[in-house]
């Protein structure tokens, strides 16, 4: 079997594009894999092609070798756009590999130990400005079935958080604790937009709250100032979904910063890097909860992974809320259903792209403004002004 072509679709996700891709072979079997980085389509599908050269005519089967081709000896190894890149092409071809042994990658790399995957909603929040509209929201979620909710209640604050703006996210968590009770985790998200400073301020002001995690309290990549965070608060810090390799993962949980991994599966470089990630944290003992924000094959390959991490948290779902097609643009969908995904049982990925559904929702030229008073956190997911509980029934 040989790689005959290399196929990149940009996708309209709502609030994003999602960049999937199509291998091809000389039999009759083809992979999926997803690249979505967001704001940086072009980016990444350039780098798609560029690595595409050196695969044809190549044995798709040889998953490892074909990602270390298109990294290691590539030279540029990493970096958001290149281990992208590299992690939608390597998704694709374990996809190839478990349909021709007519398999699940999660069957090829172990065998499972959990049927399904504990699950927490983000996006849920998104265009919710005062308590009472969190507060709402979040009661509507949990009701839906979601025992876990993340959110970023810090509006347009930067790297100093005022007085004034810090009192404004404390009265949305707890509006949100307040309406769902103390069984539910919560999950608050920083965005890495705090310094040192305001960071142990906010990380401090939290544990009232008692949240499950403390998300991206400082810039991504300053492992010296997380495990300063780490030290000075009493919330489980979390990071990782900016590492860009299973190396740089292992290096922020040894440096005992982060009580949570968040790696993602397409940033990391595919499904091999999430999995040595995922035994990184079982040797420190540390949690290990996938981060989850782009389309829906990338949901289906990080699940081939929860479906045996031992030291598994839950994973992240950008729903009920999201592009009202998502459940659409790949088949068959991965719903949530009490909390829990369950993990697919299908031959390689176990779902298959419907291509025709993605050419109905073309590329919409977006960037990604979260730290903007534009920001994706201050309208609606979808491109509607229907009322939130609406769009949750």
């Amino acid at each position: 079997m040989r790689i005959v072509d290399i196929n990149v679709f940009k996708v309209d996700g709502s609030w994003r594009n999602w960049v999937f891709l199509r291998i091809d072979t000389d039999s009759d079997l083809v992979g999926y894999g997803e690249c979505t980085v967001e704001g940086r389509e072009h980016a990444v599908e350039g780098a798609v092609k560029d690595m595409a050269r050196r695969l044809l005519g190549r044995d798709p089967r040889r998953v490892r070798d074909l990602l270390d081709l298109v990294t290691r000896r590539g030279y540029w190894d990493a970096g958001p756009v290149v281990s992208s890149a590299a992690g939608g092409i390597e998704m694709a071809l374990w996809d190839i590999l478990g349909k021709s042994l007519e398999a699940p990658v999660h069957t090829l790399l172990g065998g499972r130990v959990r049927d399904s995957a504990r699950v927490y909603s983000n996006a849920w929040y998104f265009g919710a400005r005062t308590p009472e509209e969190f507060a709402e929201r979040a009661a509507q979620t949990v009701a839906s079935g979601y025992g876990a909710l993340k959110f970023d209640p810090f509006g347009s604050a930067g790297t100093t958080i005022s007085e004034e703006e810090l009192a404004e996210a404390l009265g949305r968590v707890a509006a949100v604790r307040e309406a769902v009770g103390a069984k539910v985790g919560l999950l608050i998200e920083g965005h890495g937009r705090f310094g040192l400073h305001s960071a142990i301020r906010v990380g401090r002001a939290l544990e009232p709250f008692d949240p499950l995690l403390f998300e991206e309290p400082v810039p991504a990549g300053d492992t010296a100032a997380l495990r300063s965070v780490a030290e000075a608060v009493r919330v489980p810090i979390a990071a990782g979904e900016r590492c860009y390799s299973a190396r740089e993962c292992k290096l922020l949980i040894d440096s005992r910063g982060v009580a949570v991994i968040q790696p993602d599966v397409i940033h990391v470089g595919g499904i091999g890097p999430l999995l040595s990630t995922a035994s990184a944290a079982d040797a420190a003992f540390v949690a290990f909860a996938p981060h989850n924000a782009s389309g829906p094959i990338a949901t289906a390959a990080t699940l081939q992974v929860a479906a045996l991490a031992p030291t598994l948290l839950l994973q992240e779902m950008f729903a009920p809320l999201d592009a009202p097609w998502r459940s659409l643009v790949a088949l068959p969908s991965i719903e949530v259903e009490d909390g829990r995904v369950a993990i697919p049982q299908g031959p390689g990925l176990g779902v298959v792209l419907d291509e025709a559904e993605c050419e109905r929702h073309p590329f919409v030229e977006r960037d990604l403004n979260l730290l903007e008073e534009q920001s994706i956190l201050n309208r609606s997911v979808l491109p509607t002004d229907a009322p939130t509980a609406d769009l949750l029934d």
